[in-house]
């Protein structure tokens, strides 16, 4: 009996100390992401799975939400044409309340995103997944308040 506690007690461990590694590995590549999409990088898209799902939330002004996807393809041509502009009004984002949790074979970071100089944040999630020896975004959803995305076709 104390054999199969001690083995149970060393998985234990073991299963916890791969979750703590895991999670300080997804929160370094989303470091590195964040660098870079403040820094209007060309690696941005390296930090995607190529078929990663694009998600808007967007507070419309009347009140509610709609929901958007937008096809990767999209998203990355709109990432290059808008890098200019965003450079020129020095757009960035911040990330506070970064909270990474197993979801399957993946892994969920939800944080608060506070857009350029915005004091209340709005709710966002990635989800990252293994490819290889790398973490990438498989999934992202961001909360905003700009409005053209529901003109997104």
């Amino acid at each position: 009996m104390k054999k199969l506690i001690s083995i149970l007690v060393i998985m234990f461990a073991f299963s916890t100390s791969v979750f703590a590694g895991d999670k300080e590995d997804i929160l370094a590549v989303f470091d590195k992401y964040v660098q870079a999409a403040n820094t209007y990088s060309t690696s941005l898209p390296s930090y995607y799975t190529a078929d990663a799902k694009i998600v808007r939330v967007v507070n419309k002004k009347q009140g509610g939400q709609k929901t958007i996807v937008i096809p990767f393809d999209r998203y990355l041509n709109e990432l290059k044409s808008r890098a200019a502009l965003a450079k020129t009004v020095r757009y960035t984002n911040r990330y506070e309340n970064r909270k990474v949790a197993k979801v399957d074979n993946d892994y969920k970071l939800s944080a608060t995103r506070l857009p350029r100089s915005d004091k209340e944040g709005l709710p966002c999630y990635f989800i990252f997944t293994k490819q290889g020896n790398t973490w990438k975004i498989k999934e992202e959803s961001l909360t905003t308040n700009v409005q053209t995305f529901l003109n997104a076709k």
